[in-house]
């Protein structure tokens, strides 16, 4: 770094600078250490700055500025060492730097200054010297007459002593005024910058001695050249890092019986002749890697009576002179092999009164010991059970075993990862541990670190929180949270858990997933959601899941409104196994499979509608600052839906907020504090607050409050006060406040209350514990007005006469009458109502008659006549009868069918359906077939008589069940060269288009001209078709007509 040009340290936390730290700044020009906590500079510090312009040393703790602390810059042109603890700046501190144009010293400790010290600096057009101990007698009467010939320089310099002087400005001065008495001696001008002995130690001869000084830090300056250091019996806590590294020569530190909690890796840092280290009887449970590291000439290391909890395989790594090391009375569970490998040295070894595991992985201790009888204080086993109280070094190594999951827990204490046992209550099983069904309220803190499957199924967990626990975890696979009535997951609960490939959450109370719910589980294969609550998931819900092959949301209440059209088109891209979710609500979708849906059915029918909420939101007009949700002054018509759970502080007040809902409350169990007041709110119900056990502070003052419901304040006993004051309540019930039992202030004032018998247990009670400061009056009967509840006798609340009903209306609205017409009042929550309506009325308030024929209830055309009392009659048609003329009248009842005729009932009448064989209008006729009255029989046909019926043998070319159909004949006819076909009876004839002739059309014209007598069809033999002559031939064949054939003639008739 020899070229940099400007090194900024300021404001941290720097105490110590090594000589020849800042040796190679060569080119450095700008330097500033200001706003940290140094004490002491070493001698030359700045001696290789040649081309420094500005150091800012403001804003420390130095006290002495000495002769060589600046030594070597002589191009600085600004020192700024305001705001320290300066008492000494030597004579010959600031000689040379003659280029100097800034100097600051205000605020500092000086009591004098050498005579002439500012006297080389020419430039100089800055110095500060106010606020300084001054002391202005016969030795710094010069500096008088300097600030009076450089009046702009060090204005406001003011004497601090002796008395008559003190607050004078030094300027201002005459030479006469400056005295010494005899006794004062003339300062030296020097000042030694070697740190002296730390008040309140004793130094001598290298030994620092600061035993029983109640110092709660290890002292930030020692003598250079300490060699032993005694700080036993005080109450330090802490060793900070490198903090005893300028002192090369020291052999001895003793920081015995303090209250040592934490050293730094480093605190011993160069320290390479260090022959003894006493750390006994402190607080220490841990020993950073490389604590004792470069230790080299070590002998003596006492860690006894501390709460070290495990050591590192080379903790003693560099300690190969050691001779004696003493790990007595710890909290040490277990030794990795090779622990004490590197003691080469070693003679004595205590590791007594330690909570030794003895399992199969400190066999090796017993094996070392046997082979190095070094153990001298007896250590013995304490777990498993089978070995505790047996010195280790007197069993044999076969009786270090492991069973079960023993090697488990030890196995990494070279590591300091001594595991846990198994959960109180829980079964483990190799790496398996099995806690379900314990009906636990919270995750074990103390699952083993080997855990490779964690069931937790069947228990009460509520809500899983972000504390750590499953990051403590690395090597778990599968966690089993089903039906553990789990109601929501913090951010970054599964953080850390990074080998967990199945997750599963079913059938729990979880409503909503959000975007960091399952941060960092990039291994996840398998997740169940499958019947929760789950109503919506935040987008990006599952980015983090990059190996999610297999995800259930089945059975789970998804309200697929605008809020999850991204979920569908996930789906879709990710093709995920296991069960698809399906939509529940709007009901115009329920069941459709959410993946199958297309966007624009994704709707939000209002502004309202919201999706998931997320742990981090904040309810609209809202401000969240931590647990503190502020909603003051935003006009606000009701309580917000979404508040975040963990809310402590509730600020509603100044809105317009008419009704308290509870169920947008309940979920805020560790609420403290709620302000509702200067709303609109008219009625406390029942129960409303019952969820919140913590609720320390209720205000609802200054609303239009008339009536607390008898159990509107139940379940709050931790409520310490309560402000109801500014409303208007005349009657609280007996009772009201029976669960506040924490309450200690109740204000209550400025309510018209009516002092009768049914409120002195009212009176009664803020007279026992004085919770009310008397500012609660009477109102009404005119004989108590302005009486205070806490000083009027008991005796006084009596009851006389009847209460307005103008007061009992407050909580209950039937003291308003508003049911007319006789109708009767019953009364609801919220001082709400129903009205009973008298017959022949209806509406809210019984207030409309009843038109009973209103939209005619008569069917069937019938007639609709208004009786007394909202009731009617029905004036039925013919044929029907009923209430409503619903009824069609059986005229079959009574029928004269006969010959087993069936009746059909019609209106006013009935018709008989005849048996075959029957005719007339009762069937009583039997019909005579086949005689001449009755032959339905066509066309010449035949009539033949059946008994009950009849059948027609039709004569050829007639068809139909009475031969009244003319068959067409020309369906197969063979009409030639496009002949029309023209049907008869039994027969058919071809309607020749122009010259054709033939029967059949089959003569063309030009044939007949020129070979009127050669053809062989002008002589042929078909009786019953057409003759054709083939082509290429002298013969002639027979095209038969349907119905015959014969491959000569068609003389064949056909029977079909």
């Amino acid at each position: 770094m020899t070229n940099l040009r400007i090194l900024q340290l300021m404001e941290n936390e720097i105490h110590t600078i090594e000589r020849g730290a800042f040796q190679d700044l060569l080119a450095l020009e700008r330097l500033r250490i200001n706003n940290n906590r140094l004490r002491h500079l070493p001698d030359g510090l700045f001696g290789n700055m040649p081309n420094l312009l500005r150091l800012d040393l403001s804003h420390n703790q130095l006290e002495i500025v000495g002769r060589k602390t600046l030594r070597g810059v002589t191009t600085l042109k600004n020192l700024q060492l305001d705001n320290n603890q300066i008492t000494c700046i030597d004579e010959l501190a600031l000689r040379g730097l003659s280029n100097l144009e800034i100097l600051t010293l205000n605020n500092n400790n000086l009591t004098s200054l050498a005579k002439d010290i500012f006297e080389d600096m020419y430039w100089l057009r800055t110095l500060r010297l106010s606020d300084n101990n001054l002391i202005c007698d016969c030795h710094l009467a010069w500096l008088a007459r300097w600030l009076r010939r450089y009046p702009r320089l060090a204005l406001y310099t003011r004497c601090f002593s002796p008395h008559h002087l003190k607050g004078q400005n030094v300027a201002d001065l005459h030479d006469q005024e400056f005295k010494c008495s005899g006794l004062v001696e003339r300062p030296t001008g020097e000042c030694l910058s070697e740190p002296q002995c730390p008040h309140p130690c004793r130094c001598a001869d290298g030994i620092v001695d600061c035993q029983e000084k109640a110092l709660t830090k290890v002292p930030d300056h020692l003598p250079e050249g300490t060699t032993e250091l005694r700080l036993e019996q005080n109450q330090v806590t802490e060793i900070s890092a490198k903090a005893f590294f300028p002192y090369k020569r020291m052999s001895r530190i003793d920081l015995s019986k303090n209250q040592i909690t934490k050293i730094a890796a480093d605190a011993f840092q160069g320290l390479t002749s260090l022959t003894s280290l006493v750390l006994y009887g402190n607080k220490i449970k841990d020993l950073p890697a490389g604590v004792f590291y470069g230790l080299t000439s070590l002998q003596l290391l006492l860690l006894n009576a501390n709460e070290i909890s495990c050591i590192r395989r080379d903790t003693f790594k560099d300690l190969h002179s050691l001779n004696l090391l003493s790990l007595y009375d710890n909290n040490i569970q277990s030794l990795a092999n090779g622990t004490f490998d590197f003691l080469k040295s070693i003679q004595t070894l205590h590791l007594a009164r330690n909570p030794f595991i003895c399992d199969c992985n400190l066999r090796w201790l017993a094996e070392y010991l046997h082979r190095n009888p070094i153990e001298t204080s007896g250590a013995r086993c304490d777990t498993p059970k089978r070995m505790q109280r047996r010195r280790i070094e007197a069993l044999k190594d076969e009786k270090f075993k492991c069973k079960g999951v023993e090697e488990y827990r030890t196995r990494l204490a070279g590591e300091c990862l001594i595991d846990n046992a198994c959960p109180n209550g829980c079964s483990c099983e190799g790496t398996i541990v099995d806690c379900s069904g314990r009906s636990l309220k919270e995750i074990p803190k103390d699952i083993p670190m080997y855990t490779t499957e964690l069931l937790l199924s069947d228990n009460d967990l509520g809500r899983l929180k972000s504390d750590g626990l499953f990051g403590r975890l690395p090597n778990l696979q599968k966690l089993d949270l089903r039906r553990s009535k789990i109601t929501g997951i913090e951010e970054n609960t599964f953080e850390g858990c990074s080998r967990l490939s199945e997750l599963l959450l079913s059938e729990n109370k979880i409503h909503e997933v959000h975007n960091k719910m399952f941060a960092g589980l990039g291994n996840l294969k398998t997740l169940s959601l499958y019947d929760n609550q789950i109503t919506c998931v935040m987008p990006g819900s599952f980015d983090a899941l990059t190996s999610l092959h297999s995800l259930n949301l089945l059975y789970n209440p998804f309200n697929c409104n605008c809020h999850l059209a991204w979920f569908a088109e996930w789906l879709r891209k990710r093709n995920l196994s296991s069960g698809s979710p399906r939509c529940y609500s709007p009901p115009r979708v329920k069941d459709v499979q959410i993946y199958e849906l297309p966007h624009h059915e994704f709707k939000c029918t209002s502004e309202s509608e919201q999706g998931c909420l997320g742990d981090n939101y904040c309810p609209p007009k809202c401000t969240c600052t931590g647990t503190v949700v502020r909603c003051s002054r935003v006009r606000l018509k009701e309580i917000p839906r979404g508040i975040p759970a963990e809310t402590s502080e509730l600020y509603l007040d100044v809105n317009e907020i008419p009704v308290i809902h509870g169920n947008r409350l309940s979920h805020l169990k560790s609420l403290t504090r709620l302000d509702l007041s200067n709303n609109q709110i008219q009625v406390l119900s029942n129960f409303t607050f019952a969820n919140l056990s913590k609720l320390s502070t209720l205000i609802i003052s200054y609303n239009k409050l008339q009536c607390i419901e008898r159990d509107a304040l139940a379940g709050l006993t931790s409520l310490r006060i309560i402000s109801l004051h500014g409303n208007d309540i005349s009657m609280v019930p007996e009772g009201a406040f029976a669960d506040l039992q924490s309450i200690t202030h109740l204000a209550v004032g400025a309510n018209p209350f009516y002092c009768d018998c049914s409120l002195k247990w009212l009176a009664d009670w803020v007279k026992r514990d004085y919770v009310e400061p008397g500012t609660a009056r009477c109102a009404e009967p005119h004989n108590m007005r302005d009486k205070l509840l806490l000083t009027t006798p008991a005796s006084a609340f009596v009851c006389k006469g009847h209460i307005s009903y103008e007061i009992l209306s407050k909580c209950n609205a039937c003291y308003s009458f508003p049911c007319a017409n006789s109708g009767t009042c019953e009364a609801l929550p919220q001082r709400k109502y129903v009205c009973r309506c008298a017959p022949g009325f209806h509406g809210q308030s019984c207030q409309h008659m009843i038109d009973a024929c209103f939209g005619n209830p008569c069917r069937n055309g019938g007639t609709c006549k208004v009786m007394e009392e909202g009731r009617f009659s029905c004036h039925c048609p013919p044929g029907y009868t009923g209430d409503r003329c619903e009824t069609d009248i059986n005229d079959c009842l009574n029928n004269k069918c006969e010959n087993n005729a069936t009746c059909v009932d019609l209106i006013q009448s009935y018709e008989c359906h005849c048996q075959p064989g029957f005719m007339g209008e009762y069937c009583e006729t039997k019909i005579p077939f086949c005689t001449l009255e009755y032959n339905p029989c066509q066309n010449g046909a035949h009539c033949v008589n059946i008994i009950t019926d009849y059948k027609c043998e039709c004569l050829p070319g007639y068809s139909g069940e009475n031969c009244s159909v003319n068959v067409d004949d020309c369906v197969n006819n063979i009409c030639q060269n496009g002949a029309t076909c023209i049907d008869g009876v039994n027969d058919y004839v071809c309607k020749c288009p122009g010259d054709l002739t033939g029967k059949y059309c089959e003569i063309a014209p030009m044939v007949a001209m020129l070979y009127p007598q050669t053809s062989p069809c002008q002589h042929h033999d078909c009786k019953n078709g057409i003759c054709f002559q083939p082509m290429g031939s002298n013969d002639y064949v027979c095209k038969c007509a349907p119905g015959y054939s014969g491959k000569v003639q068609c003389s064949l008739h056909i029977l079909i």
